[in-house]
């Protein structure tokens, strides 16, 4: 009954104060009175349909893969986050992590076998259900993957730059101080291109192309002695020679 007594006396006051009604006092004062009566009763149906909406829910993990028996630090370790709209209850499944959880809020995971996490809220509308799975890989998986695609795309850009044009035939010795520079220049230009050697190519055969010489001979199975004798200048010119 307020909902009618107070949509009647805003009404009043408009027709008094402003005047805004164009109609007659009587045929504004019956509609007026159907339009408050029929706000008592819409009104507890809106409400009602509102809460009975479907909830919905969002899941997401920060991360899909971990090495297994790996000990990151606590701010590495996988986070799954997650919100809810017209839900009263939200739970979580999944290894480390079960039970009932708040509506929206975020939670580390660190599990020792791949695991799916799944999570269900539901509401006077209905349940939402999503899930994430965490991929956890054998140790040293990371390791070896990232060796193989640093091979490979040294391989690819020593390929791609030979074919550019790059070759040269070593004939003489090479070690720590040797001057023939055309030799040295090329064998820097060799070493890069197999990506042992990330300096200058200056043409000087000192400590930094002497590292990459014993890089180079350790690819190939030769000892790695940083002279660049019969073994070494063969391997060279099978790569990149004339």
């Amino acid at each position: 009954m307020g909902y009618v007594i107070q949509c009647l006396r805003y009404w009043t006051e408009s027709h008094l104060l402003n005047n805004r009604i164009s109609m007659s006092p009587k045929i504004n004062g019956s509609l007026m009175v159907s339009v408050c009566v029929s706000a008592l009763f819409l009104s507890p149906l809106v409400t009602s349909a509102q809460s009975l909406a479907a909830p919905t829910l969002t899941l997401a993990v920060s991360k899909t893969s971990i090495v297994a028996n790996a000990k990151p630090a606590y701010n590495d370790l996988p986070t799954i986050s997650w919100s809810s709209t017209n839900a009263t209850s939200c739970s979580a499944s999944g290894t480390g992590w079960s039970g009932a959880v708040a509506l929206a809020g975020n939670q580390k995971v660190n599990p020792p076998v791949t695991t799916t996490y799944t999570m269900t809220c539901a509401g006077a509308g209905g349940s939402s259900q999503s899930s994430v799975t965490l991929t956890v890989m054998p140790a040293g998986t990371t390791q070896v993957a990232s060796v193989i695609g640093a091979f490979d795309q040294m391989t690819n850009n020593a390929t791609a730059q030979t074919q550019a044009g790059f070759k040269h035939t070593w004939s003489r010795n090479l070690r720590v101080g040797s001057s023939y520079t055309n030799d040295v220049y090329a064998l820097q230009t060799a070493l890069t291109l197999e990506g042992v050697y990330a300096t200058e190519i200056t043409g000087g055969f000192y400590n930094k192309t002497l590292a990459g010489v014993k890089q180079f001979q350790q690819k190939y199975g030769i000892d790695s002695t940083g002279f660049v004798g019969s073994l070494t200048r063969a391997q060279l010119n099978r790569l990149y020679g004339n």
